[in-house]
């Protein structure tokens, strides 16, 4: 299994998530963006030994999902840490097919060009509280008046489905690499979506 593992191309996870997907008929009219960090269960043993303590890594997995289906749309993962602001523009680029009406994030998320995005290229209402008092930037300026309580609540499924996939599939990675830390998150993210399609079907 571990050889097989190893050997797993990425893409091939992608794409089988992907067909899960197909299988659903998916009307995201609401989605959600979040991180969520996964430790890797190994430490530097140099380190260790030197120090008498463990140092421990993890993967930031950054996941897009249908607040209604509670299916991952997309997901991104690396080494942590890495600020969520930087695989924002990139997923939701990659989610624009779903039409959404409402895109949903925490105010790690309030910046203008995400809202830029947001607005423009997906012809969507952005739903991300304010850090502090907007000063400057057409769309931070005017999200006060389009903000939705009622809307950013649903955020709180995304955190839902963080807390499933650790609980069920663990929130501890064990390989020795990086790149096999990396792909060991993108596997539980698909596993989900084969559970979650199990129970929406």
């Amino acid at each position: 299994m571990q050889k097989f593992f190893k050997r797993l191309p990425s893409e091939q996870i992608r794409e089988i998530n992907q067909l899960i997907l197909l299988l659903n008929d998916i009307k995201a009219d609401i989605i959600a963006l979040d991180g969520s960090g996964f430790t890797n269960d190994y430490a530097d043993k140099y380190y260790a030994k030197i120090r008498q303590k463990e140092r421990k890594s993890y993967i930031k997995n950054h996941l897009t999902i249908d607040v209604k289906t509670r299916l991952i749309l997309y997901y991104q993962t690396s080494r942590g840490p890495k600020y969520d602001t930087q695989f924002a523009k990139p997923a939701l680029r990659q989610i624009k097919k779903y039409k959404p009406d409402y895109i949903v994030a925490d105010k790690a998320y309030d910046t203008e060009p995400i809202r830029k995005c947001i607005n423009e290229e997906l012809k969507a209402f952005d739903q991300i509280p304010l850090k502090k008092r907007a000063k400057k930037g057409q769309y931070r300026l005017k999200s006060p008046t389009i903000f939705r309580h009622k809307i950013y609540k649903k955020r709180n499924n995304i955190e839902s489905i963080f807390s499933t996939i650790k609980r069920k599939f663990n929130g501890t990675n064990h390989s020795r690499s990086t790149q096999l830390s990396n792909k060991e998150t993108k596997l539980k993210n698909t596993i989900y979506n084969i559970y979650r399609t199990t129970q929406i079907n």
